[in-house]
């Protein structure tokens, strides 16, 4: 009934114990359309049971876009995502770029406490990997936002250039 973890991804065992550790597991499970106890069972490396693709997506759903799971699974795979959530009316562009100053300031300063101390605890490390993320979400937010801001800029550009050019300047 049990299996040895030993061969499993590491990234993935600790995301699904993050997952159970932050969410009511049995009220996601219903909101997913899931059996609670399936869904234990399957965030439990030291069962045989694993989600599949589809459950993950609504697991995600139903735990209003936790990427914990995701995160896990494509770290294992080298990669990361960056959410980028919807808003009408995001902060100034200087008010973000402060933000995320902060922001990896803050992760500079656990990244200091951790390599002072000589060790680094499991707590200590979610709340790092937590905090790099959240600077990188940051990041994200900034780049679309000056992609947003700015694209128009190249059209105006040769717009002026097709009107200076028929004007004979």
């Amino acid at each position: 009934m049990f299996t040895d973890s030993t061969n499993k991804h590491p990234h993935w065992i600790s995301a699904c114990q993050r997952f159970t550790a932050n969410q009511n597991v049995a009220e996601i499970a219903e909101l997913a359309g899931m059996n609670p106890q399936t869904l234990r069972n399957k965030l439990n490396p030291d069962q045989p049971h694993e989600l599949t693709v589809a459950e993950l997506i609504a697991i995600t759903q139903a735990s209003n876009g936790d990427e914990t799971l995701f995160d896990g699974a494509l770290f294992c795979c080298g990669l990361t995502a960056i959410a980028i959530p919807e808003s009408e009316k995001g902060p100034s562009l200087a008010h973000q770029v402060i933000d995320t100053t902060a922001k990896v300031a803050g992760l500079g300063a656990q990244a200091l406490t951790v390599v002072e101390s000589g060790r680094v605890t499991k707590g200590q490390r979610n709340a790092l990997v937590g905090a790099a993320t959240a600077a990188m979400g940051n990041l994200a937010l900034l780049i679309t936002e000056i992609e947003h801001k700015y694209q128009a800029i190249p059209s105006l550009s040769c717009a002026l250039d097709m009107a200076r050019m028929a004007a004979g300047a």
